[in-house]
């Protein structure tokens, strides 16, 4: 019982800050680019199951025209995230999977035909594997996107700019 205790994920009153950093991908003017993505997770127990978590997040991606006709602007999309939600996680001694739902607001920009800002949701699933009491090491997966649009065309995953990551993590639990 002691070793499934001191290898649990934030809980109550604690708060857990955690560094992502990996490949993602954004749709948005009918292109599909992968990129670099990265973010920062700010979490705080409510109970040793549920967190509020805040999180700030981007992503750039290169693109270029894909002839001399292509109207669409080339070089760098970036997308910029702020978004506060719940996680919650299923302690499993050292190994921690968890779930999070957020909403906030995201920024598509850069080589775009129009530049977007959009109320956003993103569904996040992962997992953490404790190195000790205070460090994790693990692995997310975020999808990104804008929760009208998705509802209208679910089989498309909808038809504005979203995007996808999965990214490495660290975290620190104080």
């Amino acid at each position: 019982m002691a070793a499934a205790r001191a290898a649990r994920a934030a809980g109550e009153h604690e708060w857990q800050v955690a560094l992502r950093a990996g490949a993602g991908t954004v749709s948005v003017d009918n292109r599909k680019p992968w990129g670099i993505a990265g973010g920062l997770d700010v979490e705080y127990g409510i109970t040793d199951a549920w967190a509020v978590r805040l999180s700030l997040e981007g992503s750039t991606h290169d693109v270029s025209k894909s002839n001399d006709m292509d109207t669409r602007p080339a070089g760098t999309i970036h997308t910029d995230a702020a978004l506060l939600g719940l996680t919650y996680t299923f302690d499993v001694l050292r190994l921690v999977p968890y779930a999070n739902l957020q909403a906030g607001v995201a920024q598509v920009r850069g080589a775009v035909v129009t530049p977007q800002t959009l109320f956003a949701m993103e569904l996040g699933v992962g997992a953490d594997y404790f190195v000790n009491r205070h460090l994790t090491t693990g692995v997310s997966f975020h999808y990104l996107f804008e929760p009208a649009d998705l509802f209208a065309d679910p089989l498309n995953l909808g038809t504005n700019p979203f995007s996808f990551t999965v990214t490495a993590r660290a975290s620190w639990i104080f």
